[in-house]
């Protein structure tokens, strides 16, 4: 869970973050320099939609578990070059945008299916309890980091806290995933896939045997791109609508009750994280032992993330929390019964290959929420 964490707050930047970087760099929300921006800040989907199935092929000579140390530490020079170089050398040079997006995305498509992967043999419940890193490096951001931040702390702060976690989750991988699951593996007399030497072999034959696991993961990857598609977009377009000083919470003409715009978001980002984090617990939770049921789950799931996502298109502020809530409820459900799916029903063999698949369907719906929030 730390660790996953650790990276995954680098994925905030997408978030909030993004508005201050933007606002740091004298950016206005509208214009041709604005736009530009957002084309940026999509390079983390253009990243991790490369870099998700792109690294079996790229990076075969490299086992899951050195892949996850090369995210890492890409992940740590992407995030280091907005306080370096946006708040300690002011510069005003737009590349620097592209440049630190691109490498989070990039570490992202590289890190999140081989880190999934490397700790497979732990278990169902570790997994579990991995996956809510997402959410809970967005709490810590939004929730706590923007609490503290609408009290006066300097937002730089938190761009700085991002990168220094960074080398902390490194260290808790080194002494502890990798062993434990090497131990657990041989416990249950399975060879872990983290130790695989050839992994280039491996693709290759998942490739040659895709109608044994590939055609059955489709739904779970059309839920994905739905999914990834609100996430990407929703989140956005709520910071756009209310970037002013005050929000007025029962619509843009109603002024009798206004909320301080951080402290908005803070609230906005407790129902993203109650969403998130319950939605994957629950997902957890269901047997669905049959591929229906799975469908069944994945229908319900998509039906949460689409109304969450016309719910953003009223415009009133208190209805962006409810959004918030169904929005990552249905992703945060989805992401749970497909990452069990691929656990229980995936051969062992081609475990690495659906989780890089499945997300490789998700950076396309990424890509097409992010690039789209100016329209």
């Amino acid at each position: 869970l730390l660790v996953m964490i650790s990276v995954v707050q680098g994925y905030t930047l997408v978030g909030p973050l993004q508005h201050s970087f933007k606002v740091a760099m004298n950016i206005a929300d509208t214009g041709a320099v604005g736009h530009t921006f957002t084309q940026a800040v999509a390079f983390v989907q253009w990243g991790k939609f490369a870099m998700t199935f792109g690294q079996n092929f790229l990076l075969f000579w490299l086992t899951p578990i050195q892949r996850v140390y090369l995210s890492m530490c890409m992940m740590f020079v992407g995030c280091l070059i907005p306080p370096v170089f946006v708040y300690l050398m002011q510069t005003q040079w737009i590349g620097v945008v592209f440049l630190a997006y691109a490498l989070t995305g990039l570490s992202l498509g590289i890190y999140e299916c081989n880190f999934l992967n490397v700790i497979t043999p732990l278990g169902p419940l570790t997994k579990s309890w991995a996956i809510m890193g997402f959410p809970g490096a967005f709490a810590i951001i939004n929730v706590v980091g923007f609490g503290l931040v609408s009290f006066g702390m300097p937002v730089q702060v938190l761009f700085w806290w991002i990168v220094c976690c960074i080398p902390v989750g490194v260290a808790i991988f080194y002494y502890t995933v990798p062993g434990a699951a090497v131990l657990s593996s041989r416990s249950n007399g399975v060879e872990a896939m983290s130790t695989a030497t050839n992994t280039q072999a491996t693709i290759w034959r998942s490739l040659a045997e895709w109608r044994r696991w590939a055609l059955k993961l489709c739904p779970f990857m059309l839920a994905n791109v739905v999914g990834h598609f609100v996430m990407e977009g929703a989140l956005p377009a709520n910071f756009n609508a209310y970037n002013a000083h005050y929000v007025p919470l029962f619509g843009p003409n109603e002024n009798d009750f206004l909320m301080e715009k951080h402290r908005y978001f803070v609230v906005f980002f407790v129902f993203v994280g109650l969403g998130d984090t319950l939605s994957r617990r629950a997902g957890y939770s269901f047997k669905l032992d049959t591929y229906a049921s799975n469908i069944g789950a994945l229908i319900f799931g998509l039906v949460c993330c689409c109304i969450g996502m016309l719910l953003t298109t009223v415009g009133i502020a208190v209805v962006g929390w409810l959004s918030a809530f169904l929005a990552f409820w249905g992703q945060g459900f989805n992401y749970a019964v497909a990452a069990k799916y691929i656990d229980k029903f995936v051969p062992k063999e081609h475990n690495l290959a659906a989780y890089s698949l499945w997300m490789f369907a998700g950076g396309a719906g990424g890509i097409l929420g992010s690039t789209m929030v100016d329209v």
